[in-house]
């Protein structure tokens, strides 16, 4: 049943970017009838396009190769996959006669390895005899029938595990399909589960979508499955993760509400205004507020499974002699990166960190200095700092090097940075992002956020053709539907607890 499984699959999550429709309410969906409260993770879709949100996806599909509406591009696609793998079933024969309007999938915990132990698909069906019949063609090897709870299932050689019942057809692990029958016959749904609803009021009334993550819970089945876990992480997995997904014309947008310490190890952090200061012919650009907090967040991950907070700021302090929350995380403020050009010789960029204490951040770079002299051995030539525009730092080369690394601080910033250009930039660009006709597109693309993150497609590409892969197979049959993309764009709304983040991928 892999197969009939994998096409699924591939219908629950194509149903997200292609052929979804937006729901016009908030209510339960009846998928989340037969899921088990408590499921640590649960995604669903609408498979029927129709509206606004349908015309959207059609015109952002007719912009790639091959065009066409979505529903009917995805058919193809469905179909010639399973031609050309050889599967038992037909997607227009054995799968679309009986295809319902919904498919959703659930799990509820997981093994130390991250493997779902209890997950199953739930796609609806229009004809449960039809959908059975699919069901049993799909299998792999000895079919054998089971019954629980006077529901039958089917098991193959694959492992896999289906069955039809409430107007679903269920496939999954053994456990899944029998946690859904559970539900069925009485058990306690999702649908009433207090986190869920919550998180639920919180989603877009309007979406392609919906994705749920318990992360409490997640956080709980991960730990009682063995699975090696910092005691530090508890605190970013304190309330449920919701993101939505919707389109319009010129592109597809997540939105979700993100815990704030989660954020800050992402890009789906705070945006800080130093975003539209960074060079303006940069293609990636990311500027988030409180650096240090970031820092702060990495070295308690870290510290979790090697010694401990203390074993690693006492090692840091016998290499470097700093304190590490007088002499690096205090000093920190906003945060931003540049990245841009589009050959490899032209390829430069920088990290710039704002001082809020230039005597403290100084002696952080001096300490740099002399960490880096007594590990170049020869291989890394440090030397005073020769970056144009100059300030106070030092400078780094090395045969391997094709450009010089430059670690200095200027006008309230910390920078390291890589090429001359980048260096002068960092803290003086002739032109801003801000004012960069792409950049300001994007941003009124996705709407009521701050900008946070910022990566442009064409100069990417230009950059792979400047190299010898310009002349590979694969990257050619590959180009033409990277091409209509424009630009990921991030960005946030508000802060604390109702920091709000969104993701668009937009198309030309």
């Amino acid at each position: 049943m892999r197969k009939l499984l994998a096409t699924l699959a591939v219908l629950s999550i194509a149903a997200l970017v292609a052929i979804g429709c937006g729901k016009q309410d908030q209510a339960a969906s009846g998928a989340s009838e037969l899921v088990p409260a408590g499921s640590v993770i649960y995604g669903e879709a609408t498979l029927r396009p129709e509206g606004d949100q349908n015309a959207a996806i059609d015109a952002i599909l007719s912009k790639f190769p091959g065009g066409g509406q979505a529903g009917d591009k995805l058919k193809d696609l469905i179909e010639k996959g399973l031609r050309e793998s050889d599967a038992p079933v037909s997607f227009k024969e054995d799968i679309e006669p009986w295809l319902g309007d919904e498919a959703a999938f659930f799990v509820t915990n997981l093994t130390p390895n991250s493997d779902a132990q209890s997950a199953a698909g739930l796609i609806a069906t229009d004809d449960e005899d039809k959908a059975r019949a699919a069901l049993e063609k799909s299998a792999e090897g000895k079919l054998t029938k089971k019954n629980y709870k006077d529901v039958e299932y089917l098991s193959d050689e694959s492992g896999e595990v289906g069955a039809v019942f409430d107007g679903y057809l269920v496939l999954g692990t053994e456990a899944g399909v029998k946690a859904a029958i559970d539900t069925s016959e009485g058990g306690k749904k999702l649908s009433e589960d207090e986190s869920y609803k919550n998180a639920l009021d919180d989603a877009a009334d309007d979406r392609l979508g919906f994705f749920y993550m318990n992360s409490p819970e997640l956080l709980r089945s991960l730990r009682e499955s063995g699975a090696p876990l910092p005691g530090s992480v508890g605190k970013f997995f304190t309330e449920p993760l919701v993101a939505t997904l919707d389109a319009d014309k010129d592109g597809v947008v997540f939105e979700g509400t993100v815990p704030e310490g989660m954020g800050r190890a992402s890009f789906f952090g705070q945006a800080s205004d130093l975003m539209e200061e960074l060079p303006g012919d940069s293609w990636l650009g990311m500027a988030q507020t409180d650096f240090g907090k970031l820092v702060d967040f990495y070295l308690d991950a870290f510290a979790g499974v090697n010694g401990g907070r203390d074993v690693i700021e006492q090692q840091l302090k016998a290499a470097t002699g700093l304190d590490f929350q007088r002499d690096v995380i205090d000093w920190m403020g906003d945060f931003g990166v540049f990245v841009r050009g589009t050959s490899v010789a032209e390829l430069d960029g920088a990290l710039i960190v704002e001082t809020k204490d230039e005597a403290a951040s100084g002696r952080f770079i001096s300490a740099l200095e002399r960490l880096a002299k007594s590990q170049g051995q020869g291989a890394v030539q440090i030397g005073p700092l020769d970056a144009p525009g100059g300030g106070k730092g030092f400078t780094a080369r090395g045969p391997e090097i094709p450009k010089p690394i430059h670690v200095f601080q200027k006008g309230g910033r910390v920078v390291f940075a890589y090429g001359d250009a980048a260096a002068s930039d960092a803290v003086n660009p002739a032109n801003k992002l801000g004012d960069s006709a792409d950049y300001t597109a994007a941003r009124d693309s996705l709407g009521d956020y701050d900008i946070s993150f910022f990566l442009l497609t064409k100069p990417i590409l230009d950059l792979v053709e400047s190299t010898g892969a310009a002349t590979d197979a694969d990257w050619q049959k590959a180009k033409p539907y990277l091409e209509p993309l424009n630009a990921l764009v991030g960005g946030t709304s508000g802060d604390g607890d109702s920091l709000r983040s969104a993701v668009k991928l937009i198309v030309k």
